[in-house]
C-alpha cells in the first residue's frame, strides 16, 4: 500500500515538474492522494471580479485504471446579514495529458444541482491526468475561494489471459445448458 502511495506522489511531482517547465508561469497544483484515494483541493482569490482557471493534476499509475469522482465547494461571506457566494465555479473539465504535455480534453459530467458534483464519463488508464476548474470571484471588491475533494479508485487492469479464461468458462456453461436442454443427446 506503502509503494502505491509512494509511486501516486513520485509520478504526480514529476508530471507537475514536467508541465511548469513546459508550459512557464501557469497556475498548476499536483494532487496527493492519500490511502483511501482521496485529495482535497482548493484556491483562493484575492482579485475581485477576474475570471480564473485552476489545473490540478494527478496520475494514475502504470497496470492500473482508475475512476475518478469529485464534489467542492463555493465560499461564503456574510454581507448585510445575508451569506452570499464570494466564487463562482461555471465548469470543471478532464483532460489527460500527452506524452507531448499537450491535452486531450476528456468527456466530463459537470453538475451544480443540489452540489458541485464531476467526474470523467469514462475510466481512467493508466498515465497523467488533469482537471480545469473554471470560475470568478462573485462578490464586487471581495476576493473568493472554493475547495473539493477528488476521490481515485483504482483497480489492475485485466490481462488478455483472464479474458479468455472468461470466454472458455461462458462457452462451457451455454454447453453445459444446452446439452441438458437437448433430448437428442441425452
Amino acid at each position: 500500500m506503502k509503494k502505491a502511495l509512494l509511486s501516486k506522489v513520485a509520478g504526480s511531482l514529476l508530471l507537475s515538474a514536467g508541465l511548469l517547465a513546459s508550459t512557464g508561469a501557469s497556475a498548476q497544483t499536483t494532487l496527493t492522494f492519500d490511502a483511501a484515494g482521496n485529495a482535497v483541493f482548493g484556491m483562493t482569490h484575492a482579485t475581485p471580479g477576474v475570471d480564473f482557471e485552476d489545473d490540478y493534476l494527478f496520475s494514475v499509475d502504470a497496470a492500473t485504471m482508475g475512476w475518478a469522482s469529485g464534489t467542492a465547494v463555493v465560499g461564503k461571506t456574510w454581507i448585510d446579514s445575508s451569506r452570499l457566494s464570494n466564487y463562482g465555479i461555471t465548469e470543471i473539465t478532464f483532460f489527460r495529458v500527452e506524452d507531448d504535455s499537450s491535452r486531450t480534453m476528456l468527456s466530463t459530467s459537470f453538475t451544480t444541482a443540489g452540489g458541485i458534483e464531476f467526474y470523467p464519463m469514462d475510466a481512467l488508464m493508466s498515465g497523467n491526468y488533469g482537471f480545469t476548474v473554471t470560475g470568478s470571484t462573485a462578490i464586487p471588491d471581495m476576493g473568493g475561494s472554493y475547495a473539493g475533494t477528488l476521490n481515485l479508485q483504482t483497480a489492475p487492469i485485466p490481462e488478455p489471459a483472464t479474458y479468455a479464461m472468461l470466454g472458455i468458462g461462458i462457452g462451457l456453461l451455454a454447453f453445459t445448458a444446452r446439452r441438458k436442454s437437448n433430448n437428442k443427446l441425452g
